[in-house]
């Protein structure tokens, strides 16, 4: 499933990325993010997932813009979802060791310049498993594989 980024999607996520990231170091709130790229590209890239997602969802995402650590991006049938965003297309779905008791669903998005390609998703007791746990060179986490996603289904 894809979203095509319009010019307004890439406004608001630059907008609500550089709050996001002002209110987290601001308040504290330690970057835990498993790779190499700047936290404020991480925020902006983040919420461009999560808008796509949502979009495609025909659901309103979490903006708020207080300090804050772990949290859902976005509510679907019951179930508190996060948007996990990367750039590279071969990219797994990533989460740090860290519990976050208000996740149930884990979604890998992929973006590129153009638009945002879910790729699918785990639930939060299929990613968060020992076999999961890889180091990608910036500290531990888990990762699932591409293949070993569900498809998003739309109903």
């Amino acid at each position: 499933m894809k979203v095509q980024i319009t010019h307004e999607l890439r406004l608001l996520a630059s907008v609500f990325g550089g709050l996001r990231t002002f209110m987290a170091r601001s308040g504290n709130v330690s970057d835990v993010k498993m790779g190499n790229q700047s936290g404020s590209d991480s925020d902006r890239d983040g919420i461009l997932g999560e808008l796509a997602f949502c979009q495609l969802m025909n659901v309103w995402p979490d903006l708020g813009l207080t300090p804050r650590s772990g949290s859902a991006d976005c509510l679907v049938k019951n179930k508190h979802i996060d948007i996990k965003t990367t750039r590279r297309m071969n990219g797994r779905l990533l989460c740090t060791l860290k519990d976050n008791p208000d996740v149930d669903i884990y979604v890998l998005a992929l973006l590129d310049d153009d638009s945002v390609t879910f790729a699918g998703y785990a639930t939060k007791t299929e990613l968060r498993q020992n076999a999961n746990i890889i180091d990608l060179g910036h500290g531990k986490g888990y990762a699932l594989d591409q293949n070993k996603l569900h498809k998003l289904e739309i109903k």
